[in-house]
This record gives structure tokens, C-alpha cells and sequence, in this order.
């Protein structure tokens, strides 16, 4: 049994309960075998900026337990737009007494760091100086867009370079990482697992009803964030391409975002306002219903890692309809049928594109879709945290 700390800023909590839920999901499965406490440092704006920017995170306890496993959520200072190059070393220096602490109170036999820019680098600055082994998690973003700055690209694979293991969610990502100077042979991807118990077929035309959606319509699904990356405005121009031609069809929209005016004044645009439904931000679990229900999902996302939602969607039965971007090529590999279509990421007329061929292919009524479960998942992390426990037992 290991005696693990994750650390992520990508962790729920009880201002943002659908945080980082993938993470939550693996902290659980390894609970099952492993003691486990979570780090998961929020950002403090300093008093005056506090005057212009909300915070979720500013009146969360400093340490508390969520489902029986103790977490802990240092400040580290964040000024917005502002020294971005710094924002490792604040990270750092944020954390590091509490740091301290825990190798104190529960001296952990390892670090498992998810995100590489502030936290990996800051947490693997302050693991080697506390001399305890780290092991990298690479998402998506963290590497795909924040390598792409100097400053940034520097400490990322300065991280890369002095962790003992560096774990990525896609083959993609990892070649990336190995680009960046991670060591091939310690270099690994796990991709994410999905909850199969949660998310798993059932009659369209039920949950339907029960969701107060339309029987008798074609429904496409876009369940996110509105942000620029997540590519919902791509989606509404080329949804507005193809609605007119198929007049049954509609676009279910689940979550919210910053974006959300700006979404506003593109539906106005395109005048297709009566052809969208908007549900708004759900629970996690509810999420399994709308993937049942609906005939498509669309993830018309400019950059990913490994998405869950495509999992999800499916072990739910639902084809996808997605762009060419992070793992989401590798999930739907399929020999013996298709799970769904690619477009080019940010390209309307591409995306409009497999929009119209999906209404004119024959589906199954259901996918036939195995994919391993979060428990699976977990246990080849646990794996790789182990390998960096033997490599320091000799060093530490």
C-alpha cells in the first residue's frame, strides 16, 4: 500500500462541486488500495483586485475532508494577466509550507502532480527540495498551449526533466512531452478510464420524455464550458449550415461559461435561437441521461487532452462528432464499426460537414463500446507511482 498526495487545482469543492471530477474519480479508485490525501492549491487575488475579480476559492477552509479523504488548499498569489512567468514560483511558494507540513504529519512515499504549469513545476521544485519522489500528470492545455510560451515552455520542461515519471492522457501528448525533454522510457500514457456503471445505454425515447425533450426530433448535444477552447461558437456556425436542410434537427446546449453574452449575441446572429435548447450546468451524473437521450454529441473543441465526455458519451451508446484534436482520435478507433466522425478543429464548413453526414448514415441503435473503467485506470497510475517509489529507495 502506497502512501500517496496528489496535488491538482483541478479538484471539486464545495464552491465548484464539478471541479476536475476525472480527478476526483481517480483519487477515489485508488482510495480502495491506497492512503491518499489531496493537495489542491486555490489562487488569492490581493485586496484591490479582489475589489474586480471574484474568486470561488477565497473562503474555502484551509484543510477539510471531502468523501473521507483529507484535503488541503494552500493560496498561492495570482495577479490576472499580469507576470505570468511567475506564476510557478508563486505557485511554489504557496505551497511549500504546507508541503512541509504533510511530509511532516503524513510523509507521503509520493507526489502524483497533475498539470504541468504552475503545479508540476512548482510541486516538483518543491518535492526534490523535501526529497520526495514526483510523478508528472500532462492533461491537455498544459501542454498543448502553455509550452507555447517561452517563459512558460522553460519550466515546463524543467519539470519534465527532474521528475522521476511523466504521465500523459494521450500518445499525442506524450510525444509532445518527449519533445519537450521527457526521458522516453519515462515517459508513459495512461488514458482516463470511464464510470460504465453511470453511463450506460438506455431507451432514448424514455429518458426523453422524462427530460422534457422533443421525441420526435434529430438532437445534437454540446455539454461544456463556454470558452473559446471548448469551440461552441464553431459549432453554432456550422449547426446554422445544416439546419436548414434538416429542419428536425436541434442542438441540445448543457453548462455555461464566460463566453455566455458573447454566445448570446451569435445565436441572435444566426437566427437560430428556436432551433437550440439550452439546459444550462447540471451535476455530473445527470450529464448520463442527456448523452442517453440525444442521437449525437458534439465536441467541437480547438484543444483537448483526453475528454471524458466522449467516454462517456460512448458507453452511453451515443456517436460522436468531433474535432481532430488531443486522444479523441484514438477513442474512436473501432474495427468492427464507427463511433463517430472527425473534423478539422476550429473549421466551420468541416464541422458542418460531418454534421450532415451523420443524418444521412445508418446508425445502430446502440454502440457496442468496452472501454477499461476508472478502477483500471487507477491501478496503472498506482503502477508508475510505485516504479518511482523503487527508483528513490536507495537516492532518499
Amino acid at each position: 500500500m502506497l502512501k500517496i498526495l496528489l496535488v491538482s487545482n483541478l479538484y471539486p469543492n464545495e464552491n465548484e462541486p464539478t471541479r476536475g471530477i476525472f480527478t476526483e474519480q481517480i483519487v477515489e479508485e485508488l482510495s480502495k488500495v491506497h492512503r491518499v490525501e489531496v493537495m489542491a492549491p486555490t489562487p488569492w487575488f490581493p485586496r484591490l483586485l479582489n475589489k474586480f475579480k471574484s474568486s470561488p476559492h477565497k473562503f474555502l477552509p484551509k484543510s477539510c475532508v471531502r468523501n473521507n479523504v483529507k484535503v488541503y488548499h494552500p493560496q498561492y498569489l495570482v495577479i490576472p494577466k499580469v507576470g505570468r512567468w511567475l506564476y510557478g514560483m508563486l505557485f511554489f511558494m504557496g505551497i511549500f509550507n504546507t508541503l512541509r507540513k504533510i511530509k511532516k504529519d503524513y510523509n507521503p512515499d509520493v507526489i502524483n502532480v497533475h498539470w504541468m504549469y504552475p503545479d508540476g513545476f512548482a510541486t516538483v521544485m518543491a518535492a526534490r527540495l523535501l526529497k520526495i519522489p514526483v510523478v508528472t500528470h500532462s492533461l491537455g492545455c498544459d501542454i498543448n498551449e502553455f509550452s507555447q510560451y517561452p517563459s512558460r515552455r522553460f519550466f515546463i520542461k524543467l519539470a519534465l526533466r527532474m521528475a522521476d515519471f511523466n504521465i500523459s492522457v494521450s500518445e499525442e501528448l506524450k510525444q509532445k512531452t518527449i519533445n519537450l525533454g521527457s526521458v522516453p522510457e519515462k515517459s508513459i500514457t495512461i488514458m482516463n478510464g470511464v464510470n460504465g456503471k453511470l453511463f450506460t445505454p438506455s431507451n432514448k425515447k424514455n429518458v426523453r420524455k422524462r427530460l422534457n425533450l422533443p421525441t420526435d426530433k434529430t438532437l445534437f448535444l454540446y455539454a461544456g464550458n463556454f470558452n473559446v477552447e471548448k469551440g461552441l461558437e464553431v459549432l453554432l456556425r456550422a449547426f446554422s449550415l445544416v439546419h436548414s436542410e434538416n429542419p428536425e434537427a436541434r442542438l441540445v446546449i448543457v453548462g455555461s461559461g464566460p463566453l455566455e453574452n458573447h454566445i448570446n449575441l451569435v445565436v441572435s446572429e444566426l437566427n437560430i435561437a428556436d432551433k437550440l435548447l439550452f439546459v444550462g450546468r447540471i451535476d455530473h451524473e445527470h450529464i448520463a441521461d442527456y448523452l442517453s437521450a440525444v442521437d449525437f454529441l458534439c465536441l467541437p473543441s480547438l484543444r483537448e487532452g483526453c475528454p471524458n465526455i466522449v467516454l462517456e458519451s460512448l458507453s452511453s451508446g451515443t456517436p460522436v462528432l468531433a474535432s481532430r484534436v488531443g486522444a479523441v482520435p484514438e477513442m474512436l478507433v473501432s474495427e468492427d464499426q464507427v463511433l463517430g466522425l472527425l473534423a478539422e478543429p476550429n473549421d466551420i464548413n468541416d464541422l458542418s460537414r460531418i454534421l450532415s453526414q451523420s443524418l444521412t448514415m445508418e446508425w445502430p441503435d446502440s454502440l457496442d463500446f468496452k472501454w477499461m473503467d476508472w478502477q483500471q485506470s487507477s491501478h496503472k497510475i498506482a503502477d508508475v507511482l510505485r516504479q518511482a517509489v523503487l527508483v528513490n529507495k536507495e537516492v532518499y
